[in-house]
């Protein structure tokens, strides 16, 4: 099996063989629940983005790395302002493992609601054990249940890793590219 890593020295994905996987994590980890996270999960939610900025601090942009600004971010959070959202989280006993934040929106011209995969996280030392597709599994759903004709996201063409597991989880790769406009 195709395996990707970040080399930190050429600043992208290489491909290399996959690690063995130990059965005792593998184990415990298909056991990790995938719900929709509330506000009493604030402080999960931030310790987990501690964790990952902490673990792979090169791929984050560097307004991703303020955790004074994330964790008041997430105290602000409110799940009734902003019903279309939904923050799925994959949690192993009380640690949040993985992070999918889905939200849906109306296509004006393309005939009703869609639904769109804003960000998508699983903590470094639980990849590989198919988090990631259960949480997009647990999006797909609730999409569907809201009617929606689509789901997408936006993935870098040197994001191998990622073209590789969007595909997996049955994407169409069609368009690549982010334009960001700061609005203060």
């Amino acid at each position: 099996m195709v395996w990707y890593v970040w080399d930190e020295e050429d600043e992208r994905f290489v491909r290399t063989r996959r690690p063995p996987q130990d059965s005792k994590p593998a184990k415990a980890i298909r056991r990790a629940k995938i719900r929709v996270a509330g506000v009493k999960d604030r402080q999960k939610l931030f310790e987990f983005r501690r964790e990952a900025i902490e673990t792979e601090p090169e791929i984050w942009l560097p307004d991703e790395l303020d955790l004074h600004e994330i964790r008041k971010n997430i105290k602000e959070w409110k799940t009734a302002a902003y019903s279309n959202n939904f923050i799925i989280v994959a949690e192993l006993g009380e640690k949040i493992i993985g992070f999918l934040h889905l939200t849906i929106y109306y296509r004006l011209f393309n005939g009703g609601p869609s639904a769109w995969v804003e960000d998508i996280f699983v903590l470094k030392n639980f990849r590989g054990y198919k988090v990631g597709t259960r949480l997009v599994r647990f999006a797909r759903e609730i999409a569907k249940r809201k009617g929606c004709k689509t789901l997408r996201l936006i993935v870098g063409l040197e994001n191998l890793a990622g073209l590789r597991f969007y595909k997996q989880c049955g994407f169409k790769i069609s368009r690549i590219g982010l334009a960001i406009m700061r609005l203060r």
